[in-house]
């Protein structure tokens, strides 16, 4: 057998090719760009959104047994992207598929249909209405959410699942039944590979439905996160935050997708996971072990790390304006005098020493890179060792305006370290 690919580099699509592979069978990709790691042999580079002409897709098949068409967006970039990539493209695809004799498996979603409230599922609905009038053996799977490590979503999820207070829409009704990318990729292997006629529809759903709070718990007490308060956002507020984050062009979250999670309320996106189990051959996994207490520390960095930057970087920014414009200069004057600094050089140095937190702060906002961990961790530990020195009384002071730098410090180490190089050869 050999099977055709298609959005393979996605988290669908790039797990279907591996379980695929993994099974014996000979997989060829196809995505917008072929991958590094892939030999031209194995890879097809073709703008999926631009076929829609069954002649375009002849070629491809040729010498091809099935395919599998993983391709999805869950926002448009262009006005008409849902149509070309999720209705015009596929049936084409289906097309050229019914002509050639070839299986099909079609990853659509629970909740579409040609009359539903939003394009996403209108699109969806009307490409599996055009599958399953054709004479063809194929299989529409209708996932409802898929977890894979490093999906977007699931990284979002886990963040969100870290946090210790939280709110989100429709949190404690909307239902889903969030199932494994690897358990729906071996699903789609056992559709391809098992003899007999194929389903014409699957709902590719995990062991239980449960409410998003739900789902968070589960990834919560997977990671071994401590408890956490989530709330429900009203519904005016939600559409609110929908409108305002639709302004960024990478946000998933639409007035389209949270209508798409109010309206799964009603149970729509949840299905009887018993046939996918049968399909599977075994239990399918639950969502309480899909994330481990390694993926907790990284969950917990990925909303911390940001925290951190901008308190440490307000920090350098009221100790500047503070410094210079609210504390009396005749009492800094006199510290520096005890740290035997002449007094010529006493203004101009408190003048430098209020520009340079100044500039650190600033850099900290807007281009914060690992070596500026590093030159503040240098810069606070001089100041530490010096007022060590020739004010040791600054470490009796009940407020510890000394003590206090210990914990600055071994976050600064940490945020040195643990922070990715911006660019190659930053150290």
């Amino acid at each position: 057998m050999r099977v055709l690919v298609i959005g393979a580099t996605g988290l669908v699509g790039a797990h279907v090719l591996r379980a695929l592979r993994a099974a014996g069978v000979d997989v060829v990709g196809a995505s917008r760009r072929r991958p590094a790691s892939e030999l031209a042999s194995d890879w097809i580079e073709l703008d999926f959104g631009h076929m829609t002409n069954v002649q375009q897709w002849l070629p491809l098949l040729q010498g091809v047994d099935a395919v599998v068409n993983a391709v999805g967006i869950i926002r448009e970039v262009q006005k008409g992207d849902f149509d070309r990539l999720h209705r015009a493209a596929p049936v084409a695809l289906f097309a050229a598929c019914e002509q050639s004799g070839l299986r099909a498996v079609q990853v659509s979603a629970l909740g579409s249909q040609p009359q539903a409230a939003t394009g996403y599922w209108r699109s969806k609905g009307a490409a599996e209405a055009d599958l399953l009038a054709r004479k063809m053996d194929a299989t529409i799977i209708r996932p409802s959410l898929v977890y894979g490590e490093h999906g977007a979503s699931s990284v979002l999820f886990r963040l969100l699942a870290t946090l210790p207070v939280l709110m989100l829409p429709a949190a404690h009704r909307a239902l889903v039944q969030p199932i494994h990318v690897d358990d729906l990729a071996d699903i789609v292997v056992r559709l391809l590979t098992a003899p007999g006629a194929m389903p014409r529809a699957l709902a590719v759903v995990g062991p239980r439905a449960m409410t998003m709070a739900g789902y968070l718990a589960d990834l919560r007490r997977g990671m071994q996160a401590p408890a956490a308060l989530v709330l429900s956002l009203p519904g005016p507020v939600a559409a609110l935050a929908a409108h305002v984050a639709a302004l960024a062009p990478s946000s998933a979250f639409t007035p389209e997708s949270l209508l798409m999670l109010e309206q799964s309320a009603d149970g729509s996106n949840t299905a009887d996971p018993a046939p996918a189990q049968a399909v599977l051959g075994r239990p399918l996994r639950d969502p309480g072990s899909f994330a481990g207490p390694a993926q907790r520390v990284t969950a917990a960095w990925s909303w911390g790390a940001p925290l951190v930057t901008v308190a440490i970087a307000l920090m350098w920014l009221i100790t500047a304006y503070v410094s210079w414009f609210a504390w009396p200069h005749a009492e800094s004057r006199s510290w520096l005098a005890a740290c035997g600094v002449p007094t010529a050089w006493q203004e101009p140095m408190l003048l430098a020493a209020s520009v340079t937190d100044a500039a650190i702060g600033v850099l900290l906002l807007l281009r914060p890179r690992r070596w500026l961990w590093a030159a503040q961790l240098a810069l606070v530990g001089g100041y530490t060792a010096m007022l060590s020195v020739f004010l040791p009384d600054f470490w009796r002071h009940p407020f510890g305006p000394l003590t206090k730098n210990l914990p600055l410090l071994a976050l600064m180490l940490l945020m040195w370290r643990a922070s990715p190089a911006k660019h190659q050869g930053e150290r």
